[in-house]
């Protein structure tokens, strides 16, 4: 089946850091469309980690992520959906942790356009698990 997110459409109707700026009907619709879309895509990738979870819950912790990921200007939904998919995918609490500092690094950077960041993401993630599993088993690296 085709990826729904493989849209280049921008998420600029989502941003909410325009408060006070109306959006039009036909924007709501596609927000919540993209919401709607993103939640199934959620369900279907991640079934344990959203067994557990209302469909309130779900929807709020995907626009953390959209608000994440437009921050740091992702703006396609299929670009803002890929960031989504990657921290879906990192352990709980990783965000905080002082393993995982090099993420803010990774977003904030200016020399990488949105699929160098991504990459970047996957490859240091990589690492840290590598890193994390050695030292668990004893090994150094």
């Amino acid at each position: 089946t085709k990826n729904s997110f493989q849209n280049r459409k921008s998420l600029s109707y989502y941003d909410k850091s325009n408060k006070g700026v109306l959006m039009s009907t036909q924007e709501e619709l596609e927000a919540e469309r993209f919401i709607h879309r993103g939640m199934q895509y959620l369900k279907t990738t991640f079934p344990e980690q959203t067994a557990e979870m209302d469909d309130e819950v779900l929807k709020n912790k995907l626009i953390d992520g959209c608000q994440l990921a437009l921050s740091h200007g992702f703006e396609t939904e299929a670009d803002v959906m890929l960031l989504v998919d990657f921290l879906w995918r990192l352990p709980d609490g990783a965000a905080e942790s002082s393993d995982y500092e090099w993420m803010d690094e990774i977003l904030s950077s200016d020399d990488m356009d949105n699929e160098m960041k991504i990459d970047a993401l996957y490859n240091a993630f990589a690492i840290t698990t590598a890193v994390k599993e050695d030292e668990a088993d004893g090994k150094e690296l």
